[in-house]
């Protein structure tokens, strides 16, 4: 079971790669072929102190998308073709509003799909609820959970804007791995209930939608991956904070970059800490991506990759076994293999 103190470790649990890869096997996608795309061995991929980064999933994903030629990945009654939510974004984009998009969105999917039933209940809260047609053939319930995150998610992506979850309920009893539900799902969770849905005030449905057919393309080459990062918009203040830390190979600190803003160091760290988010996870991510890609193009010595965080290289081991479960060294040969 996953525990609060992995939640402080970047990534996602091998949990949901373990599941797609189980299913995509059984319908024949071999598994060698499979964790080549999520670049782990089968010993990894087992280990449960182990997270991936969105990245990985997204590549497994898009893989599993692709050879079953399903965007369900097989845990449906019947296919989506590679290209179904594409077209259904298209219209969505074009809508007013997000309660406009969403509408669509419900007609689309209960006209063409022989898996899933969608329904939108307008009055009072806005509650947005799925069901299977056949739940049987989703038996770790990662469809489910997978589709509520894609809908919460790209609604926000539409408007611009994160929209708060008041509630979120799932028809099944709480899973082993639920505490993932913290990064997926921040709000309060219900389990046992009389369908899945998501639940968020109804205002949010007159909110203008802001993102063109261009925006849409640019955001469709990014899938599946964008549904699996932490949402941070272009004219947030994470947004700013992440493109300071790029700037400065993360050799930077909240004081200096608050006295570079002419700020308080207190005052972004509340600006910071109403989008959710801190100073430190903010680096922590920077670091963490920074050094994934560094290990995985480079063959240079842990130490250039340590220097060039700004770490010494026992501090840089030190996080990195801490974020990965693994040292520097093992996750790059690992990956490799």
């Amino acid at each position: 079971m996953t525990t609060l103190a992995d939640l402080h470790r970047p990534g996602i649990a091998t949990h949901f790669a373990r599941v797609l890869v189980s299913r995509a096997t059984r319908l024949g996608v071999p598994e060698a072929q499979l964790l080549q795309a999520v670049r782990l061995n089968r010993e990894l991929l087992e280990e449960g102190r182990v997270r991936i980064s969105p990245v990985q999933l997204g590549a497994l994903m898009r893989m599993v998308w692709r050879e079953l030629d399903d965007e369900l990945m097989g845990f449906g009654a019947g296919a989506h073709r590679f290209g179904t939510f594409a077209l259904m974004a298209r219209q969505m984009v074009d809508s007013a509003t997000l309660g406009e998009a969403l509408r669509y969105s419900v007609r689309f999917y209960n006209l063409t799909s022989p898996a899933l039933r969608w329904q939108l209940r307008e009055s009072g809260p806005c509650e947005l609820a799925l069901s299977l047609t056949e739940p049987a053939a989703d038996p770790d319930h990662l469809l489910e959970e997978f589709m509520l995150l894609i809908w919460h998610r790209f609604c926000n992506w539409l408007i611009g804007e994160r929209i708060p979850l008041q509630r979120t309920a799932f028809r099944f009893a709480a899973p082993a791995h639920r505490a993932e539900y913290r990064l997926m799902f921040p709000g309060p969770v219900q389990y046992g209930q009389a369908v899945s849905s998501i639940q968020v005030d109804g205002a949010w449905l007159r909110a203008p939608v802001i993102r063109s057919r261009r925006d849409l393309r640019r955001y469709l080459q990014r899938l599946p991956d964008e549904w699996f990062v932490k949402q941070i918009f272009a004219d947030s203040v994470s947004a700013r904070v992440l493109r300071a830390l790029a700037d400065a190979s993360a050799d930077l600190s909240l004081e200096e970059l608050s006295g570079q803003w002419h700020l308080s160091s207190r005052t972004l760290h509340r600006q910071l800490k109403r989008e959710g988010s801190s100073f430190r996870r903010l680096r922590e991510q920077y670091r963490r991506d920074r050094a994934e890609a560094l290990l995985l193009e480079g063959n240079g010595p842990i130490g250039e990759v340590a220097q060039s965080l700004a770490m010494t290289e026992p501090a840089f081991s030190r996080a990195f076994k801490l974020w990965t479960g693994m040292s520097p060294l093992a996750y790059r040969r690992a990956r490799r293999r």
